[in-house]
């Protein structure tokens, strides 16, 4: 997985924790009746303050509602709806499978504590929160998929056309710091090795605005990884971890790269890629899980009370 494909999975990812996680018993503590929570007076009780001005908690849930309040309560009708479902035609999703999943998203990031660590150090998204998130999609697909039928000749053909898809790619943690000439970075290197800090050296002489406050750190990145300049990733793929190259000229500029590790990602069993192929040829031939959603709120007559958003 590369940087920006990782990128767009945390993004799909974040973006159902925070709605999921905006608090929806402060927004909608009382469900879906008007009844059940009564208006907020004038005055209400201060929850922050700034010089002598008060925000008020009926401001913050205002604000909060403008905001996040359709969002949460689509979510929660999607739940809702999909639990109705799932329950009609007894259809379930096991630990077991939520654990299988989480391993297969962590396989790009070389361990599952790794990648839980970088969803809750760079997202805020516990552990917790991804296996509720996980066990929802895949209940979600079993029901799109529920009268999809896959025939192991198409499973063949299939692996046959795309028999690289499922090989798994070294992945490279860098750092890297980018210069102006070959003479300032064969000076950087004479500094290397004489013992100064690369993050430091980064910091103070990189031109790359996007790492150089990382101190130079790049990531973890893919063996072909096609964002990166490929003179660099051809230097970075002869090294060992721990090893520094350079200087390696680009286009314009002159870099140093640093191997801070290497990860050799599990090869999947045939068994999971099998698995795998037969559901992502059933979800191409099924209804779109949004439009699935849709449906399913119809189904299931989801309604919001007049006033509060629209649909």
């Amino acid at each position: 997985m590369t940087r920006q494909e990782k990128g767009l999975w945390a993004t799909v990812i974040v973006l159902t924790a925070c709605v999921l996680g905006m608090g929806g018993w402060m927004l909608f503590s009382g469900g879906f009746s008007q009844e059940a929570s009564p208006p907020w007076k004038t005055g209400s009780q201060p929850v922050a303050s700034i010089q002598d001005r008060a925000i008020t908690e009926d401001e913050w849930v205002d604000e909060l509602k403008k905001r996040y309040g359709r969002e949460m309560l689509m979510t929660m009708l999607n739940r809702h709806a999909v639990a109705l479902e799932a329950k009609a035609k007894g259809i379930d999703v096991t630990t077991a499978e939520v654990e299988t999943e989480i391993e297969v998203m962590s396989r790009s990031y070389g361990s599952k504590e790794r990648f839980l660590s970088e969803m809750e150090d760079q997202l805020g998204i516990t552990e917790s929160e991804l296996k509720t998130e996980t066990t929802y999609r895949l209940l979600l697909e079993k029901i799109a998929t529920s009268d999809v039928h896959i025939e192991e000749q198409q499973i063949d053909s299939y692996l046959e056309q795309y028999p690289d898809q499922f090989r798994p790619k070294k992945q490279l943690n860098l750092s890297m710091i980018e210069v102006a000439s070959e003479d300032e970075a064969e000076r950087v290197m004479d500094r290397l090795e004489n013992g100064e800090d690369f993050a430091d050296l980064a910091a103070q002489v990189s031109l790359d605005e996007y790492t150089r406050e990382d101190g130079g750190q790049i990531g973890l990145v893919e063996e072909d990884d096609p964002f990166l300049p490929p003179e660099l990733l051809e230097a970075a793929l002869s090294l060992e971890p721990g090893d520094i190259a350079g200087p390696i000229s680009l286009t314009d500029t002159y870099a140093i790269v640093y191997v801070r590790d290497i990860i050799e990602p599990q090869a999947p069993s045939e068994e999971s890629i099998r698995k795998a192929v037969r559901k992502q040829l059933a979800l191409e031939q099924s209804v779109s899980l949004t439009e699935l959603e849709r449906q399913l709120r119809e189904k299931y007559e989801a309604r919001i009370s007049a006033g509060t958003v629209t649909l």
